[in-house]
């Protein structure tokens, strides 16, 4: 299957008055579920749905009071982290249910919802849900520090469920120092790899990946994500949370943007923007400018927001879920102010063209026909669209030109073209073929279907 997106130019030929536009998440308050358990400071939110069941299930983390006597560090109370479950039919409404008569751990108990903590003092996630792995029993993932103290003396942990709400500590990594949060994990099909996303040591503020086949071995770190020269000073890359979508990787880049005034470990406002990559591996920012930005002073999310969580609904919308605080990073440690909260875009809506005035076109680079899908997201209510094959010179192909295609007016987010010439897979030829678009006052989002674009135009 084939996907051609817009966050760059790379798998188009050419395009005329059309402008590139990020998406807008649109915020969902109703769907915020409340925390007083503590400060938002490491809610980092996993939300998935549930495939035999549709159900929704959040796994947030709370960072709760060690015992007395534990000295500071930094100026900054110590606590440890636990793992609370909540569930939802939609996604919005939410239960956290009384879970002590079921879920079992090694750790003090904070919350009827809470389903792990240990005696040691911990921090990670977000959790990980992983559709990859054939042992169903290590289907939820959770990458953890495990710290004699607040500071960085340990080590790795991996814990793992079924349910999300049994869990027991599978693997304890020695070898693999402990940084601080966020500490997720993803998995590469492209590389066949799982891939552990930190920091390289504590309080280094950037993004460093370590990828393992077998959780035995792992590679050194390498450098992912680091401030480029359009970045102010003491910006800082909080994390990135790392999603597959189609055929690309999308990163929700955090970035802290800190007081110049302290010379301790600085802290401030962390808000999400966007990243993508093609191989896992290596990745690009796709704009200067908040993604999902923090909310109005006072509300949750108006101090900081830490998106690590994407996915699609049953309707087809993105959702991304979020733990959002008041305060700014460390700003008031007092402040009940953890919350899970919900934003919602359009399918394939990251990054989009949009007609500057009147008519747009593009055209892809050249791909091969492989079947008879196609679908194009495009929204144009008043305006109109419609698509053209073209032929190895760039010619349109008999019966399958602009005139050939009934034009379509509205919203749709699989439009499939149809022509004279025939359906798409009509135009199957073992020689390249090339897709035109023109559209009149409207929006494309992303184009799907049964082709192949070649890595090289050399490629014939």
């Amino acid at each position: 299957m084939g996907y051609i997106h817009f966050f760059d130019d790379w798998q188009l030929m050419s395009y005329q008055n059309l402008q590139r536009k990020m998406g807008k998440p649109k915020y969902i308050p109703e769907a915020t579920l409340e925390d007083s358990l503590t400060e938002g400071t490491w809610n980092f939110p996993l939300v998935t749905r549930l495939p035999e069941n549709g159900k929704y299930v959040g796994l947030y983390g709370a960072a709760c009071d060690i015992p007395a006597g534990s000295k500071h560090v930094s100026g900054f109370k110590p606590r440890t982290q636990v793992l609370c479950y909540a569930e939802s039919n939609d996604g919005i409404n939410w239960v956290k249910p009384d879970l002590r008569d079921k879920a079992a751990f090694d750790g003090h108990v904070y919350a009827t919802n809470q389903v792990f903590g240990l005696e040691k003092i911990i921090d990670g996630g977000p959790v990980y849900f992983d559709s990859y792995d054939p042992d169903p029993s290590r289907r939820f993932k959770y990458l953890i520090n495990i710290t004699p103290g607040l500071h960085m003396a340990g080590q790795r942990g991996l814990v793992t469920s079924q349910d999300g709400i049994h869990w027991e500590l599978s693997n304890v990594f020695n070898h693999l120092p402990a940084t601080d949060t966020p500490s997720s994990v993803f998995y590469n099909p492209e590389a066949g790899v799982y891939v552990l996303n930190s920091r390289f040591v504590g309080g280094d503020r950037r993004v460093f990946f370590r990828e393992t086949k077998d959780w035995k071995n792992f590679t050194e770190p390498y450098l992912v994500m680091h401030p480029d020269p359009e970045d102010p000073p003491l910006v800082g890359i909080y994390g990135m949370p790392v999603v597959r979508y189609e055929n690309i990787f999308v990163g929700l880049l955090w970035l802290i943007y800190c007081d110049p005034g302290t010379n301790a470990l600085p802290n401030g406002v962390i808000e999400c923007y966007l990243s993508y990559s093609y191989d896992g591996r290596n990745f690009n920012r796709a704009f200067h400018k908040p993604f999902i930005a923090k909310n109005e002073l006072g509300e949750h999310g108006g101090g900081c927001i830490y998106t690590s969580s994407m996915l699609i609904d049953e309707n087809n919308t993105i959702r991304f879920y979020s733990g959002g605080s008041k305060a700014e990073h460390f700003q008031n440690q007092t402040l009940t102010d953890a919350a899970l909260m919900l934003h919602t875009m359009r399918l394939d809506g990251f990054v989009y063209f949009s007609t500057h005035s009147g008519k747009g076109s593009l055209i892809t680079r050249p791909f091969f026909i492989t079947g008879d899908d196609l679908r194009i997201n495009v929204r144009t209510p008043w305006g109109g669209v419609r698509a053209r094959i073209l032929d190895e010179k760039g010619k349109s192909l008999p019966g399958f030109g602009y005139e050939d295609c009934a034009s379509m007016t509205g919203d749709q987010l699989f439009w499939t073209p149809r022509w004279k010439g025939g359906t798409f897979g009509s135009a199957k030829s073992s020689k390249r073929r090339q897709l035109e678009i023109e559209i009149v006052t409207g929006e494309i989002y992303g184009i799907r279907g049964d082709f192949e674009i070649p890595k090289s135009l050399w490629n014939t």
